[in-house]
């Protein structure tokens, strides 16, 4: 074929294939938010980091907004006493707000009633980035369920679905209308926040008295270089430092009071211009830990623990140190602060195999008896299964559940307290009962009980027959006893 008649032919070609390639091109890409017909509800501009201000409050109750500033980088709820802001909480919401988009759902302000985000109904929020008394960004927030809501700018009519459900973010009931917005969510109610490692000792102040435990520092920590160790940290070692007593420390307990302390956590904040009323000038509870970092000196971090908050279940004030917030502490945390001994302590009245008890010994008054194991027998793997018999009325029948009630009690004894009390002012001077178990290798161990405490849950005072300490038996374990020995009694045992 001639060179003339080839040429159309190739510019065919090649216009067909300029068409292949033009058509098998991806299309220029969309943004998500142009597919869905998204608009941005704040200006372009608007960066977290750029926000220093925002206030809340619903449209009926503007005078009862909650307003958060950032100073010097930190952020303060200054409708609350400037308490520190949760950054946890804050930074989140900031950058969700500095990029919120939203689907137009309505453009009638006849239909912004049906959204509950009128200018009356709605929750107003207002970001301030450079004047702090020109909002950078107004929006209202209407109705809503989980982590939806409805949103539209002020002053405008057009209402948006969004990815906010802000009356959520705010604390605020969804069946609650007119609920004004509430601060709480926004504080920072750590009260501190201590690493484990640097705390050596903490020492409690109450009323009733003062402890002091310590551990010895946590050991350095190992170079790169080291060989990685398998096993896992060993507990710390507590002591009671002061004062002396020959009581050992239960040693997890007092890990788990530290950890209560040195992570404290608040229920809310109370107006730090009343410290006086709130008891914390004179505080009479303080829990005081003492902190070593490596390579620097010791420092105390004292918690002063002051009067219980009205209509609140037995919260108190509480402040860290002399300044700062004051904060409202739950009634767990503060009786995990201040803990009877027998939480801290084994206060151990009796501790026996149940097999190796052959005789029980009451008095009572001018009144004694006595339950014998019968001779002979070979100790049980299980106490109940022996058979017992009453001295004075061998032929009565022994109430066998009462001797499995007393033996499981006394078989590890246990006080939950130690009293400031004489003998007498606890009525042990005489005893109101006295219990001795003799034991198979002829050992005898007794306990004294004495008189209630005065309130009805507060226990009962009791002696350990070698000790001079007066005991606090919880007030089951002193029913306990007395039931079983009033059960075990002469006069109340079944005759065969």
């Amino acid at each position: 074929m001639s060179p003339k008649r080839l040429l159309p032919l190739m510019i065919i070609l090649l216009v067909l294939g300029a068409l292949a390639v033009l058509l098998k091109r991806t299309p220029p890409s969309v943004q998500l938010a142009d597919e869905v017909g998204l608009e941005r509800l704040v200006p372009q501009a608007l960066r977290a980091e750029h926000i220093n201000g925002f206030e809340l409050y619903h449209g009926s109750k503007p005078q009862e907004s909650v307003r958060l500033q950032k100073r010097e980088g930190t952020w303060l709820v200054t409708s609350r006493f400037d308490t520190p802001g949760s950054s946890t909480k804050i930074q989140p919401f900031l950058s969700q707000l500095s990029t919120l988009q939203g689907e137009l759902r309505a453009d009638s302000p006849s239909l912004l009633g049906d959204f509950q985000i009128t200018d009356e109904q709605a929750l107003h929020l207002k970001v301030y980035t450079d004047a702090p008394d020109k909002p950078a960004v107004h929006l209202l927030a209407g109705k809503g369920s989980g982590s939806n809501g409805f949103m539209r700018r002020a002053g405008e009519g057009k209402v948006y679905s969004v990815n906010l459900y802000l009356q959520s973010t705010a604390g605020v009931s969804s069946s609650a209308t007119e609920q004004v917005p509430n601060a709480k969510p926004w504080l920072d109610l750590r009260v501190q926040n201590v690493p484990k490692e640097q705390v050596t000792a903490v020492e409690l102040f109450s009323p009733a008295r003062t402890l002091r435990f310590t551990t010895p520092p946590a050991a350095p920590a190992a170079s790169a270089d080291a060989t990685p160790s398998l096993s896992a940290p060993a507990a710390p070692a507590w002591q009671l430092a002061a004062p002396t007593m020959a009581y050992s420390v239960k040693a997890e307990a007092v890990e788990s009071l530290v950890t209560t302390l040195r992570t404290l956590q608040a229920d809310d904040v109370a107006d730090p211009a009343h410290t006086a009323s709130y008891g914390l000038d004179t505080p009479a509870y303080r829990a005081m830990l003492t902190l070593q970092s490596s390579g620097q000196e010791a420092r105390q971090a004292t918690l002063h623990i002051g009067n219980e908050v009205p209509e609140k279940g037995g919260s108190r004030y509480a402040r860290l140190g002399d300044t700062g917030p004051v904060y409202v502490v739950p009634q767990w945390t503060v009786q995990r602060l201040s803990p009877t001994l027998g939480t801290v302590l084994h206060l151990r009245l009796l501790q026996m195999a149940q097999d190796d008890v052959m005789q029980v010994t009451f008095q009572e008054g001018s009144t004694s008896w006595s339950v014998e194991r019968v001779a002979g027998e070979a100790p049980a793997s299980d106490a109940a299964l022996a058979t017992w018999r009453l001295v004075e009325q061998p032929e009565a029948t022994v109430d066998t559940s009462a001797m499995t009630t007393l033996l499981d009690t006394v078989d590890d004894l246990s006080a939950d307290d130690l009293a400031a009390r004489s003998l007498a002012e606890a009525g042990l001077e005489p005893p109101q009962m006295q219990l001795t178990f003799t034991l198979r290798d002829g050992r005898t161990s007794s306990v004294w009980l004495g008189q209630a405490v005065g309130q009805e849950s507060s226990g009962s005072y009791a002696r350990r027959g070698d000790a001079p300490d007066v005991f606090v038996l919880a007030t089951v374990t002193h029913k306990n006893l007395t039931d079983a020995a009033a059960k075990l009694k002469p006069g109340n045992t079944a005759k065969p």
